[in-house]
């Protein structure tokens, strides 16, 4: 079914957005620069917050679901993958994945409600909900499901992303304090209650505005195109907002706005906390945020400092962020905004003019390696936790993680020989040796033993310096980093990974965190049936009915179709339902689907939605449109008098048919302006 979309779908202003000149020149194979969503669509994907297919497509008119928006908010507030990003802070790892535990049973309730829940999700969902971005109520809506039971993943609509974005830019408070009770635009009446304050903010703040009739277009589906437009605008304007207020949290005042207290007051939800600091990690976010981590009687916490966080010395005069130093006593005050546990002051205790790391000044002694009195006032010893891509080491000691970058000229030695940054392995035992806040030397003391992974292959993609693998260990997915040089085998013969199929098992050879080594073995089968079932999605599947079991298989670019009914190569969308196929694998993917003999009818299974005056007509939720391709799509069924209505078997009458219904209509191949008959599956 082609979607038609009028041009007030981005009721965005876009005045002092456009003219900034903030990307590269991102190029995609369906959209160009002159396309209306060009500069959120390149921000989003020189982000990496949105990203094009392997044939350089945006998809820009594909609707977005709530999982891909749960996705995309998440990335662009902070939330990082711990299998993507190998030089992730384990402090923050482990606070990301503490609030996963936290928000798990919430998930649980509808992970078991629904089958095709997309829990791969559920931990940026989990991110959302901890920062007050998403509502636990709000959940109920990622799934619908129909009156026969099927499950449909809902697209959001473009009043509840305005509702998420208001709280993205942290301005939820001030949207509900300034509503008077009705949004300026025409169709207000389609825009829910719970979502007018957020929608008439927007509009005040020249972020929405109405079409030449003055609607908001509330239930506008969020495409791709529109979704990264209006995440983009909301960026850019928290942004601004943060540079002019200092990005201070969205408190309710306590004074009114003429009165000015000597002493400021305290919030109720703020604390004092003194501590060291433990770990400094910059927040990939637009806010330019950052992750301090402080130790406190042995236990360590995550905290955020942004650009309205105050440091001062231990005489109280103010000092740039940078004094603030891992090894540093400080004293600090918490407050929270939206679950974040933000720092508003730090103080540096034992500092006049500013913090200074703190190198171990009696080290551990270490039976492989002695060091002269000099050395150890300036070296820390330690097991290697993670390797930047940026060229910087962290090293967790017994006093805590230090991170540092390695200078220019710094000298790696393991067992009298040299070694580069590449050859060492997360695990490794080393001291290191710091001057000017640079690592000069590197003594490697034991190595770490490699890991070997067994698992199924899923996908690859590329990097810039290196190819991400998607892979199955049991039920769980996860990524794997694989070098450019890497060791390739499939069924015991030199390859690439371009070669290797879905359902392959491998055998992964780890160095540190990177795939040094993958072996594929793949296993070959061929076999004739009825297409039941074709599934058009990211990965498209047809089922296929064989000897009266059903087989499910993959379609990939790499797949050959092929009609030997017509002589002619075909797509998938040019399959139909009841085909006789030929079918040649390799794992889980077809390597070969060919057509031996194509059905004389077309039918369409689905619920009835709507039932027209005199059951002329019927609106069907059909669960797969054979002439379209597509999945769970909305079709009028004409019912003119001749056709054959079947009820129980035997022949009835049109207005037999009530919504919720399960109906077949069938129609001769190629004559699908009318069915021939529509026969009630189940009542």
């Amino acid at each position: 079914m082609r979607k038609h979309y009028s041009k007030f779908i981005l009721s965005l202003s876009l005045a002092g957005i456009m003219s900034v000149n903030v990307f590269a020149a991102t190029t995609f194979t369906d959209v160009n620069n002159k396309h209306w969503a060009y500069p959120g669509i390149s921000y989003m994907q020189d982000k990496g917050y949105m990203t094009k297919n392997s044939s350089g497509a945006f998809a820009p008119a594909q609707e977005m679901t709530y999982f891909d928006i749960a996705e995309v908010l998440a990335k662009a507030t902070g939330y990082q993958d711990a299998l993507v990003i190998k030089d992730m802070d384990p402090a923050l790892k482990k606070q990301i994945a503490d609030n996963y535990e936290k928000q798990k049973p919430t998930l649980a309730t509808y992970t078991s409600k629904y089958g095709t829940w997309e829990s791969r999700c559920n931990e940026e969902i989990a991110y959302l909900l901890g920062r007050g971005y998403l509502t636990e109520a709000e959940l109920s809506r990622f799934m619908i499901k129909t009156a026969d039971g099927k499950e449909i993943k809902n697209t959001l609509t473009k009043q509840d992303m305005v509702t998420l974005l208001v709280r993205v830019i942290g301005k939820r408070i001030s949207a509900e304090e300034a509503y008077i009770g009705k949004t300026k635009f025409a169709d207000n009446d389609l825009i829910r209650k719970e979502n007018r304050p957020y929608a008439a903010y927007y509009n005040q703040i020249g972020l929405l505005n109405g079409d030449d009739k003055g609607n908001m277009g509330a239930n506008t589906k969020v495409t791709r195109a529109l979704g990264a437009q209006m995440t983009y605008a909301a960026l850019m304007h928290k942004e601004k907002l943060d540079k002019q207020e200092g990005a201070k949290p969205e408190t309710k005042p306590e004074t009114k706005p003429e009165e000015k207290p000597t002493t400021p007051p305290t919030a109720e939800n703020t604390t004092t906390i003194t501590g060291k600091v433990n770990k400094i990690v910059p927040k990939n976010n637009a806010a330019g945020e950052t992750y301090l981590r402080l130790e406190v009687n042995g236990k360590t916490t995550f905290y955020t400092a942004n650009a309205a966080t105050k440091v001062t010395n231990a005489n109280g005069q103010a000092v740039a962020f940078s004094k603030v130093a891992i090894g540093e006593k400080v004293a600090v005050t918490v407050t929270k905004e939206n679950g974040v546990e933000l720092l508003k002051t730090i103080q540096l205790v034992d500092h006049t003019t500013g913090g200074t790391t703190k190198p171990e000044t009696t080290p551990e002694t270490d039976k492989e390696e002695t060091t002269t009195p000099e050395q150890a006032a300036s070296s820390y010893l330690g097991n290697i936790e993670n390797i930047g891509r940026s060229g910087t080491l962290s090293v967790a000691t017994n006093q805590g993680t230090v991170t540092y970058v390695l200078a220019k000229d710094c000298e790696i030695k393991f067992d009298g020989g040299a070694l580069i940054l590449e050859d060492l392995l997360v695990g490794d035992r080393v001291r290191i040796y710091v001057e000017e806040n640079k690592i000069t030397k590197v003594n490697v003391l034991s190595r770490a033993e490699a890991e070997e992974v067994k698992a199924e292959f899923v996908k690859v993609t590329n990097r810039v310096t290196s190819y991400m693998l998607t892979v199955l260990e049991g039920t769980k997915e996860k990524t794997v980093e694989v070098e450019q040089d890497a060791d390739i085998t499939r069924n015991g013969k030199r390859a690439e990974l371009g070669d290797l199929r879905v359902g392959d098992t491998l055998e992964i050879k780890m160095d540190g965190k990177v795939a040094v080594e993958v072996h594929a073995t793949s296993e070959e089968a061929s076999f004739t049936g009825t297409i039941e079932n074709i599934i058009i999605s990211r990965t498209p599947q047809i089922v296929v009915r064989s000897k009266g079991e059903l087989k499910t298989v993959n379609i990939t670019k790499n797949t050959e179709l092929y009609d030997s009914t017509s002589k002619n190569d075909i797509t998938i969308r040019e399959l139909l339902m009841d085909s006789k196929v030929e079918v040649l694998t390799e794992s889980k993917e077809a390597v070969s689907v060919v057509v031996k003999d194509v059905p004389t009818e077309v039918s369409f299974k689905g619920t009835v939605e709507y039932v027209g005056p005199s059951a002329k007509y019927i609106d069907v939720l059909v669960e797969y449109d054979v002439t379209t391709g597509e999945t769970m799509v909305l079709r009028r069924i004409n019912i003119p008098t001749q056709v054959k209505v079947i009820v129980d078997r035997q022949v009835g009458y049109r207005n037999q048919i009530k919504k919720g219904m399960e109906v077949l209509a069938i129609y001769n191949y190629g004559e699908e302006m009318n069915p021939h008959t529509i026969e009630i599956v189940s009542k």
